[in-house]
């Protein structure tokens, strides 16, 4: 038999030993040689917990090897793939513990974002601090899995070794696809370390008893049966609307000035809110207070002006390509039989031809991005030329210092259009908020690609100076930003959202000027908008984006003052539309108090009829979570107002609907809604209720996924470094002198 039959024919157990000699290579005899190297002092107490008790060097090499064997047994990788069996959710308990004791910068940066993705899904009450402290360790996982285990060990939770056993039987080739059993990686682990096949299960099924105790613990609230029929009506419930707004904007710009002294008294009444900030004594959302913004230098290029400076790939290039990815990119599935789509599928190489054009266009883009970001880290070289003289890590430098050390942006970008003949732009942004650069079309899709698992924005990146701290930052994203120090290259998403290669722009930033939050100093207090402008028309060139706190006021008073003719536009469209159909009504009303600069627009008419179907009412402990799981999100408070906005008005639809019907007393009927300083002529509003076996139906799923979400929300609390620490009492001893007996009481402690 020749060898590459042989292989052929024996390949799952080669790849079945392998796996297993990696696996236990993993531990390599670590273990034997930390206790060697601590002969004489592994008895020596390094701290205490709970009541007084030592831990000492001994129970740490202890841990660790648990450590090393739950990591042999892939427990690391079961952790972060059990779900929940009745919700097919991952389970956060069992994930966040295994970042916990696991956490590995090579796979934990893709397993964060889906912790991330899965938060967001379920609408979990987690904010994303409380996921990445679980990174912020000030001890090894050794520490924190003797803490964790001892916890567990007087509470009475255990697992036996033979559901142990089930496990591990049932996942180890599952996880190792197939490549290895249960006897076979038991076998290697028994042989290379001595250890009984009890001891292994053993430590296994102590991991397994600190995951179950943590569903104990985080599940104890239950959830009444007045909760439960509450959460069930507002969940099940439905409603279907027509409608048509009458927005009071529409009819402002015919309102008279206001007088000075209206203006200055409404302008102290509010210049404390946010802008949109509704409470009950605020309910039109009236808010002047200027939010958390920054100021911007940039240097960008425009890929179609790098594209004109690159040269096209050839065919030989395009087909050297093709024959080094040929089976990695270009291979389809397709039906062994063409004429039967139902017959079993077999592996297609596709032909160059077939993807010859793809190849070019995507080595030409390529190269554009290429010479762009070249172009961008000759610009970071010039812009940090003093730097490289400095003895000192920039790291440690202050804002100050980079301020004065920071080379002129508009002197490279001059430097760098000689030298690769073309335009680079320079140029700086006035005040923006968080929600300005994110609307904003070019400053809003920049990115920094390549930290973490996700691309991270621009937004949260210059929201996260020290001089603001409201953008929460990842364990492996880039370390906080100071003034004037650069970020980037930064590469725009809007072309790959859109199904591109690459985007319009490219750019390196920094922020010049930050301030916080703050009520203004002044009702006539203005300043500059502009974002990141590359080419403006004529027309444009002498205009500059300004905002005036005066301005806004007034454009509010005199909001405020036409809901009185909205009022009774809105009950004029009622009139004319019980005449006549209210299509017919909209088409009119278009034609007389229509914008003129939406009149040649359809899509954009003034007024229109609006329909929604099986629109749910949006329940306060929604509104909670969504709160939670921005913090650290810079525009945040843009989407929660729009949301609360939203409740309102569906709250108030609702209230219309009398408990024993479907639909209101009295219809058509014109509505107030304040937020949004608009009347809603409402046409139709039909509610659909759950049936009472529909509610018998779902009561115990639902019951159980209450449980399941505020179990699965203190998962992260449970498990944070922090307070795994401050529950068991730890704290490390300190000496001045020599190391102290063991089994002495600490003469000095220091709380962590």
């Amino acid at each position: 038999m020749s060898l590459v039959r042989w292989f052929r024919k024996n390949n799952k157990k080669i790849m079945a030993i392998v796996v297993i000699v990696i696996m236990v290579g993993f531990i390599g005899g670590s273990y034997i040689q930390q206790l060697s190297r601590r002969a004489g002092g592994r008895h020596q107490a390094v701290a205490y917990f709970a009541d007084d008790r030592p831990m000492t060097n001994y129970d740490l090499a202890l841990a660790r090897r648990d450590l090393e064997i739950l990591k042999m047994l892939s427990a690391d990788t079961m952790l972060r793939s059990l779900t929940d069996p009745l919700f097919r959710a991952r389970d956060l308990h069992a994930a966040v513990l295994g970042e916990l004791l696991f956490a590995d910068r090579t796979t934990s940066p893709a397993f964060l974002s889906h912790i991330k993705q899965v938060i967001n899904t379920n609408q979990y009450p987690i904010t994303d601090k409380q996921i990445n402290d679980i990174y912020n360790r000030t001890m090894g996982s050794d520490v924190y899995w003797f803490l964790l285990k001892n916890e567990v060990g007087h509470t009475g939770v255990k697992v036996s070794n033979d559901f142990s056993g089930t496990q591990l039987a049932r996942n180890i080739p599952r996880i190792t696809g197939g490549a290895a059993t249960y006897q076979q990686l038991m076998h290697a682990i028994v042989n290379r370390h001595g250890l009984a096949e009890k001891d292994i299960l053993t430590t296994f099924s102590e991991l397994m008893a600190v995951l179950n105790y943590a569903k104990i613990v985080c599940g104890t609230e239950d959830i009444t049966a007045s909760q439960l029929r509450h959460n069930i009506k507002w969940e099940s419930e439905r409603m279907d609307l027509e409608f048509v707004q009458f927005d009071s904007a529409v009819f402002a710009e015919s309102q008279p000035e206001p007088a000075q002294d209206e203006v200055s008294a409404h302008f102290e009444k509010f210049k404390k809110y946010f802008p949109t900030e509704v409470t009950e004594q605020n309910p039109y959302g009236f808010g002047y207070k200027l939010p958390d913004r920054v100021r911007l230098e940039y240097i960008a290029v425009r890929l179609d002006d790098v594209s004109a400076i690159v040269t096209r790939p050839t065919n030989d290039e395009a087909q050297e390509y093709y024959q080094r990815n040929a089976e990695q990119l270009f291979t389809e599935q397709v039906p062994l039989d063409p004429n039967d789509p139902n017959s079993m599928t077999i592996d297609r190489t596709k032909t160059y031809a077939e993807v010859a054009g793809t190849i070019l266009k995507g080595l030409h883009h390529r190269k554009i991005n290429s010479r762009a970001e070249k172009i961008l880290q000759d610009a970071k070289t010039l812009t940090e030329a003093a730097l490289q003289d400095l003895d000192t890590d920039f790291t440690a430098l202050t804002s100050e210092q980079f301020e004065q050390l920071a080379g002129d942006y508009e002197t490279a970008a001059d430097l760098l259009s000689e030298k690769y003949k073309l335009k680079v732009y320079a140029g700086e942004t006035g005040w923006l908020g968080a929600a300005d650069m994110q609307t904003d079309k070019n400053l809003g899709s920049l990115y920094i690609a390549g930290y973490g698992y996700s691309p991270l924005p621009l937004t949260r990146i210059v929201f996260a100076l020290d001089e603001l701290g409201v953008s929460e930052l990842g364990p492996f994203d880039i370390q906080r930003p100071m003034l004037y120090q650069n970020i980037g290259p930064l590469v725009d998403i809007s072309g790959r959202m859109a199904g591109e290669i690459s985007g319009r722009i490219m750019a390196l930033v920094r922020v010049i000027e930050a301030q916080k939050a703050a009520e203004p100093d002044s009702i006539d207090r203005s300043f500059s908008t502009d974002t990141l402008v590359l080419e403006q028309t004529p027309d444009e060139t002498d205009r500059q984006k300004v905002y005036s706190v005066r301005e806004k006021v007034v454009e509010d008073l005199k909001k405020l003052a036409a809901m009185e003719t909205t009022k009774s536009r809105a009950d004029e469209f009622l009139d004319l539309a019980a005449k006549d159909d209210w299509h017919s009504a909209v088409d009119k009303f278009n034609e007389l108090y229509g914008r003129e600069d939406d009149q040649d627009d359809n899509s954009a008419q003034t007024f229109r009829v609006q329909n929604f179907t099986n629109l749910r009412r949006i329940p306060p402990p929604v509104l909670k979570s969504l709160a939670v799981q921005t913090e650290g999100d810079p525009a945040a408070h843009v989407l929660l107002n729009e949301r609360k906005r939203e409740s309102i008005l569906r709250d108030r639809i609702y209230s219309l609907i009398p408990p024993d019907s479907n639909t209101p007393e009295t219809m058509p009927v014109v509505l107030e809604l304040k937020p949004n300083m608009s009347y809603y002529c409402l046409k139709d509003v039909v509610l659909k209720r759950p049936y009472r076996e529909d509610y018998e139906t779902i009561k115990a799923m639902r019951a159980h996924k209450e449980n399941f979400v505020r179990s699965q929300s203190l998962a992260p609390v449970h498990f944070n470094p922090e307070n795994v620490l401050k529950r068991m009492s730890f704290r490390l001893i300190t000496r001045d002198e020599g190391p102290a007996d063991a089994n002495v009481p600490p003469q000095a402690e220091a709380e962590l």
